[in-house]
């Protein structure tokens, strides 16, 4: 069976951080994510605030097979 990446986590998102904050909300971010951390942005929101931004890795599952859709048949052997 094969491994399949799932869709990417949405990015966390913490809009109008003041200047100030900007290290701890980034030292936080860094502990909660640890080693799935991908990325972090800080981009200007206007006067002393920012948005940070916090991307993940995508979540790597074992999914089933695929299942045969609707309309066709699926042939199966049965041997006695």
């Amino acid at each position: 069976m094969e491994a399949f990446l799932m869709p990417r986590r949405p990015a966390v998102l913490t809009p109008k951080v003041p200047l100030f904050l900007i290290p701890s909300i980034i030292q936080k971010e860094v502990k909660r994510a640890g080693e799935e951390l991908v990325r972090i942005v800080v981009k200007k929101a206007g006067r002393h605030y920012y948005n940070v931004s916090v991307r993940t890795r995508s979540i790597c599952r074992e999914l089933r097979m695929k299942v045969p859709q609707a309309g066709y048949s699926v042939k199966v052997e049965v041997r006695s």
